[in-house]
């Protein structure tokens, strides 16, 4: 179950840097005001998510390991997109 709920927090937090990085949520005044409340709660959760994914890895049975890979490897690519995508993308004003 935790491991579930991992999962969906990482892909939320992955569907959000996205978003922010994709949309220019600033044309958008709800969207900005959202972005603006949202943005330092998801920053924090960005860099803490693999954090605590590593801790329920190590301390899990040997055969729930596997089930802690993919909100890990989804957080690690959280974290690539915040860094790489503004580099390869850009929204035109």
């Amino acid at each position: 179950m935790k491991n579930k709920i991992l999962l969906y927090i990482s892909l939320a937090l992955l569907c959000f840097w996205l978003l922010t990085k994709i949309v220019n949520l600033y044309d958008y005044p709800v969207l900005s005001a959202i972005y603006e409340l949202t943005s330092l709660i998801a920053l924090l959760c960005t860099f803490v998510m693999p954090i605590v994914v590593l801790i329920f890895l190590l301390r899990s049975e040997r055969f729930n390991k596997k089930n802690y890979i993919a909100p890990l490897a989804i957080s690690v690519l959280t974290i690539l997109v915040m860094i790489f995508v503004p580099f390869f993308y850009t929204v035109n004003p």
